[in-house]
C-alpha cells in the first residue's frame, strides 16, 4: 500500500509540473480582428489542442493580436494564428505645417501622394495640400 502511495504521488507531481493552461476561443473569431478578453476561455491542456508553440495568456488579454485567419469557435488560439499588428503612419510635411496620419503609401511622384487609409480608402493628397 505505501509502494502504491507513493508512485501515486510521484505520477500526480510529475503531471502537475506538466499541466499548462491555453486559450481556446469562445466565438468564432474573423479575419484580421482583434482579440479581446471576452473571446476566449482558459483550459488544461489536453490531447484535442494541438500547437506547435501555445500563446501566452497574459499577452492575449492586452488586446493587441489580430486574427491571421478564420477561428473556429472551442479551438485552441495558437501563436502561429495570431499576429501583432504594427501601425503603418505617413508624414506629410507643408513647410511649416507637417501632418501624421496612419495609413500606407501606394504611390508617390513630384506632384501628389497616394496612400490607403485603414479603412481601405484610396486617397491622393497633391504637394501643395489640396485634396482632389
Amino acid at each position: 500500500m505505501k509502494y502504491f502511495i507513493s508512485i501515486f504521488l510521484c505520477f500526480s507531481i510529475t503531471y502537475a509540473k506538466n499541466s499548462e493552461y491555453i486559450p481556446v476561443s469562445t466565438k468564432s473569431i474573423g479575419w484580421k480582428s482583434s482579440i479581446d478578453s471576452n473571446d476566449f476561455k482558459v483550459h488544461k491542456i489536453s490531447n484535442k489542442y494541438k500547437c506547435k508553440k501555445y500563446l501566452d495568456i497574459s499577452d492575449l488579454k492586452k488586446g493587441k493580436y489580430r486574427a491571421k485567419h478564420y477561428i473556429i469557435k472551442n479551438r485552441a488560439i495558437c501563436a502561429e494564428d495570431v499576429y501583432i499588428e504594427i501601425p503603418k503612419k505617413v508624414k506629410f510635411n507643408f513647410g511649416l505645417l507637417e501632418i501624421e496620419k496612419s495609413a500606407e503609401v501606394v504611390k508617390e511622384t513630384d506632384n501628389y501622394i497616394k496612400i490607403k487609409n485603414p479603412n481601405g480608402k484610396i486617397e491622393k493628397i497633391y504637394k501643395d495640400g489640396k485634396v482632389r
